[in-house]
């Protein structure tokens, strides 16, 4: 089995520390992972000059694939970008297995070897995810995974914490490049690929617990991923009946932040109508 993580950084933010942070937790858990299992990480490095990029690269790890770009660009596009190279590279086929660690994620001991255990012996399971915390449970201590429900992916999915089988990525393709960080709206391109990598597959597993470490869910941040979240939810509310209410809901939300003046009104009906035009018919 392959794992393949597909992550990226700018070079000019000053988070190289918690990149290394990150690869230095995969390069422990490739230590112990089952011998049948092989890892490596692609990194796009964003804003990176070339003397940047050799001096970043002779540090990391052999397993660490470093890709320079001397541009910024939006977490959508990188992923999409690192995907499409990673396919026609040949590192992902039907069976491996792929994650999309930001740079300031870690995997604390046992994580990678329960989620590619759960891999190996679920023939079926396409994807996998869990909560996430700064301050992380240890897996053993964590419930068991369940099967997943629209519910949890909806609310609970993120990029850091999302795996899937490479046969998904022929319906779950890319990510939506308008949306996510760096696009005008703002979030959303983790739940909208997630779903559709759920709708795609048998068998979705889902931890209900932070087993994998990220800096905390910010309140102050929803108003800025609301539109976005609310767009991906439209996209594919006809799909089940589940995501249909879990739309609902945010619409919901949307009127409570408008209600508590976090969410300015006018944003609020931008945000309705743009993700009311994103529907999608009905699954047949």
């Amino acid at each position: 089995m392959k794992l393949v993580l597909i992550s990226t950084s700018d070079v000019e933010s000053g988070r190289i520390d918690v990149l290394e942070r990150m690869v230095r937790s995969v390069e422990q858990a490739a230590a112990v992972l089952d011998t049948r299992v092989s890892i490596g990480i692609l990194l796009l490095l964003q804003r990176c000059p070339e003397y940047r990029y050799w001096a970043l690269s002779r540090s990391l790890p052999a397993f660490v694939q470093a890709i320079p770009c001397t541009e910024a660009m939006s977490l959508s596009a990188a992923r999409n970008l690192l995907l499409t190279y990673a396919k026609s590279n040949g590192m992902i086929d039907s069976t491996t297995v792929v994650g999309f660690p930001d740079d300031d994620c870690w995997y604390p001991a046992g994580v990678l070897e329960s989620i590619t255990r759960s891999f190996a012996t679920e023939s079926k399971l396409g994807l996998w995810f869990s909560k996430y915390s700064s301050a992380p449970v240890p897996i053993a201590l964590a419930d068991r995974a369940g099967r997943a429900t629209a519910r949890d992916v909806v609310r609970e999915v993120s990029s850091n914490t999302m795996f899937v089988r490479g046969h998904v990525l022929r319906s779950a393709a890319v990510f939506d490049e308008t949306l996510g960080v760096g696009t005008v709206n703002g979030g959303g391109e983790d739940t909208e690929f997630a779903l559709r990598a759920y709708l795609a597959s048998a068998q979705s597993l889902y931890v209900p617990a932070p087993v994998i470490g990220h800096r905390d869910k910010s309140p102050q941040l929803r108003p800025k991923y609301y539109r976005g979240g609310l767009i991906a939810l439209a996209r594919h509310a006809r799909q089940q009946p589940r995501i249909g209410v879990e739309f609902a809901r945010k619409l919901a939300v949307g009127v409570w932040l408008v209600g508590t003046r976090q969410l300015p009104v006018r944003a609020f009906r931008t945000a309705v109508a743009v993700a009311l035009k994103s529907r999608r018919p009905a699954a047949a």
